[in-house]
């Protein structure tokens, strides 16, 4: 039979308050009874024992009494807490901290807590993330000729000297890896690249004395040999624009000092060296402001990124490409500039001088006899010849006999004056 609802009345005191909780709270015997199972601590679910009846009749003020004398509380809507399919015990320690967060995920069908290695084995590792790879440059080691002068062999060079660089260096017991590439330019410098991507060139620094006469013995030059083993540069050139000459120093070995002064004051980021933009003085007389290339590394230029405050105004800043006269650009393979300073918006082929890059170079004829319709022929076929952007002539624009490659510059020396003839 349904209680009554209970009446309205002044709200409790603290001591009635008390006694309500104290009433809420089933007896030691009670609590043990199965039968009188309280539910887990989110009661607002409904979460309840497995008879409401009784429950009801001993704990009046409870939230399952007030359920049960409104008739919402039978067996077919609710779940004894310890039954309810969406009540779990709160996950152990080694399971938050293992970041799995569910709770009897590891527990044992008896209802034991998870073992160890139950959760280790719910434990998901962390990703080790390895070193970072370094750039070709970082990784690169040079020995040039005293003289430059391209090798008559540089091909065998290039194929077997990074086996007798490995040879040496496990004869040296060196620790370090001991794979790497090598090429040969027309200069007749070898150059050496470590293939593992996370090791620098500078840790065989120790080992260029022991490599470079290797190399020497290995293939003998004469009175022309290979020069000790250097890295490869990888300063950064940057251009700072708009530098008043009034303000600058006359002397050119004073300026790396002052500028060095002036950037190391604004962002306290080192530079390695400062030059005009123009070498020729002369110029620079009939002008106002001048430009200034300082070289640094490459991991300072992001602080620069912003501007550089010099002379009291902030300078902006470009990186800066080197090329003379004879350097040729990949886009346009025109000579006299850099491929990111080249004014054309669409490449050049360096095979047929029409505007598609090289990869995309096929040839016109369907029935070509070489396939050149179909792929790639970098020494061009009879049906689609090769022709030169720069000269017109029947050979590609990397041609080195090119009628259009300017003569290279032959720096001049300062001789002493020839006696006057004697009579």
């Amino acid at each position: 039979m349904p209680y009554p609802p209970p009446t309205a009345g002044p709200p409790p005191s603290k001591k009635g308050q008390e006694k309500a909780r104290a009433a809420r709270t089933p007896p030691s015997a009670a609590a043990d009874d199965p039968k009188y199972l309280r539910p887990f601590d989110d009661t607002r679910l409904g979460k309840a024992v497995r008879y409401p009846e009784k429950y009801a009749s001993l704990y009046r003020n409870s939230y399952e009494a007030g359920e049960f004398r409104k008739g919402r509380y039978d067996l077919d809507s609710f779940t004894p807490g310890h039954l309810h399919p969406d009540t779990h015990p709160s996950a152990s320690y080694a399971q938050a901290a293992s970041g799995s967060g569910l709770a009897g995920k590891g527990k044992s069908k008896a209802g034991k807590p998870p073992s160890p290695q139950q959760v280790a084995s719910t434990t998901v590792p962390p990703v080790k993330k390895g070193p970072p790879c370094l750039p070709g440059a970082h990784r690169r080691f040079f020995a040039p000729r005293q003289s430059p002068s391209p090798h008559p062999d540089a091909l065998t060079i290039a194929a077997t000297f990074p086996d007798i660089a490995a040879r040496v260096l496990r004869e040296s017991n060196c620790l370090l890896p001991i794979g790497f590439s090598a090429t040969v330019n027309p200069r007749g410098s070898v150059s050496q690249t470590v293939t593992n991507k996370a090791t620098a060139a500078a840790t065989y620094a120790p080992c260029f004395d022991s490599l470079t006469r290797a190399l020497n013995q290995s293939f003998p030059v004469g009175e022309n040999p290979w020069c000790t083993l250097v890295l490869a540069p990888t300063a950064v050139q940057v251009a700072i624009h708009g530098l008043p000459l009034r303000c600058l120093p006359l002397d050119e070995e004073e300026l790396f000092p002052f500028i060095r002064q002036a950037i190391l004051s604004d962002k306290a980021t080192p530079i390695l060296s400062a030059r005009y933009l123009n070498p020729s003085g002369d110029y620079r007389a009939t002008k106002q402001a001048t430009s200034v290339v300082i070289t640094m590394d490459p991991y300072n230029v992001s602080a620069l990124t912003s501007g550089v405050v010099i002379l009291s105004q902030k300078r902006k800043l470009e990186l800066a490409f080197s090329s003379s006269r004879t350097s040729q650009c990949k886009k346009c393979w025109r000579y006299g500039h850099a491929h990111p300073r080249c004014p054309d918006t669409h490449p050049t082929c360096r095979i047929s001088a029409l505007h598609h890059t090289r990869a995309a170079h096929r040839c016109q004829n369907p029935t070509c006899p070489r396939s050149g319709n179909n792929k790639l022929v970098p020494s061009g076929c009879p049906t689609s010849p090769p022709n030169c952007c720069n000269c017109g002539g029947d050979h590609t624009a990397t041609f080195r006999e090119c009628a259009a490659r300017p003569p290279p510059h032959v720096p001049t020396r300062t001789n002493s004056p020839a006696p006057a003839p004697t009579g």
